[in-house]
């Protein structure tokens, strides 16, 4: 079987279509540059140069490229249509008795709660194609270092030529906390390093095979632990936040637990899929966690799955969120007893002192201020 080369979810039997493909990918880069795809029009101008060859792509990235623009032209003409049906309401309003007009009125709450639930389906893929550039650009990084480190096996030129790939432009660092990649410490794995010099509060990335659970993790910063609740990557405005890891946790120096935090979404984005951990089923088929983070590529299983609620300032009892470091055995074991009793699994719990947890948290309705968590222990390697 030959060498397969990957870009993110694309694969190439050969070098020359994978160079195709980064060519594309240069071409789309420049593009961008020059236009704004989110100005009125733009998108339907790049998807008609693209249609007419004006403008053209050698490899499936193009192909896929060339989709998005009719996502977009797409969406472009249902905005118009919704304004020209809502001009079209406000006409014929004027023109009906009362009693019609209270009927009009009905019809049009329900229009707009259907406009409504498309605003969100679009956020939602507008979301879902952020995280999927990120993942992206994650694996091309991944795969660039590869072949870098493997040039000379891989390629077998007879003219004795010198390859060059091509590289990925340096995007300006402007989102929030963004600093310098550091100098000192472990040293951040090569798939991560464009994604943390975006963002350096990126820590790593979660994901759970057979699930939506596929995501960056930030790190939550002392000074503001809620702000990647209600933002992004980019630091920009989100409902749906960003998973997050606990302020209180460091990467450099791991903790005992390390806390990951995430919005229970109804759309089931986020966090919003751990409430499937209720069903023992499901548990089963889905008990391996990857969790890389910028430094250190791990896998942890879950032991527990548990039901709990945030407890009030004056309240007593267990806080499964301010278990960090264990002191001492005593300590450790206290917490594993805790958590046995929050387990809605009737399994028994494998862990022992001086192992590495891992805690997934979200809210959950079953009662006031609730909470689900997983606890999954590190394996070992």
């Amino acid at each position: 079987m030959g060498r397969v080369y990957c870009i993110g979810k694309f694969q190439f039997d050969s070098y020359e279509k994978y160079q195709e493909a980064l060519d594309d990918i240069e071409k789309i880069r420049s593009i961008s540059k020059k236009m704004d795809i989110n100005e009125s029009g733009v998108a339907q101008r790049l998807y008609t140069l693209v249609r007419e060859g004006k403008i053209t792509f050698r490899s499936v990235i193009g192909d896929d490229y060339l989709l998005y623009l009719s996502d977009m032209v797409a969406e472009d003409y249902r905005t118009m249509s919704r304004n020209s049906f809502t001009k079209q309401i406000a006409r014929k309003l004027q023109q009906l008795s009362p009693s019609q007009v209270v009927g009009a009125i009905c019809m049009a709450g329900a229009v707009v709660c259907f406009l409504v639930f498309l605003g969100s389906e679009y956020h939602d893929q507008q979301k879902t194609r952020e995280l999927e550039r990120l993942k992206n650009e994650q694996d091309i990084s991944a795969a660039s270092n590869w072949l870098s480190a493997k040039l000379t096996d891989v390629l077998k030129l007879d003219d004795g030529q010198e390859v060059v790939l091509a590289e990925s432009e340096t995007v300006e660092n402007e989102v929030y906390a963004a600093k310098p990649a550091q100098e000192s410490g472990p040293k951040i794995l090569p798939e991560y390093e464009k994604l943390y010099g975006k963002n350096s509060d990126f820590a790593g990335w979660i994901t759970i095979a057979g699930t939506e659970i596929d995501y960056p993790v930030m790190q939550a910063v002392a000074e503001s632990s809620d702000f990647y609740l209600t933002h992004n990557f980019n630091g920009e405005k989100d409902i749906n936040g960003s998973i997050f890891l606990d302020s209180r946790n460091s990467l450099e120096n791991p903790n005992d637990n390390l806390i990951i935090y995430g919005h229970n979404m109804k759309s089931g984005m986020m966090f919003g899929g751990l409430q499937k951990y209720l069903d023992k089923p499901y548990w089963l088929e889905h008990k391996k966690i990857t969790f890389n983070t910028i430094f250190e590529k791990a896998e942890y299983e879950i032991v527990a799955v548990c039901l709990s609620k945030v407890a009030g300032e004056e309240d007593s009892g267990f806080r499964y969120y301010d278990f960090i470091d264990a002191k001492n055995k005593k300590t450790f074991n206290r917490y594993v007893k805790n958590i046995k009793a929050l387990n809605v699994m009737d399994e028994d719990m494998d862990v022992s002192y001086g192992d590495q947890l891992l805690t997934l948290s979200t809210c959950n309705s079953y009662t006031e201020d609730g909470r689900l968590f997983l606890v999954a222990k590190k394996c070992k390697k």
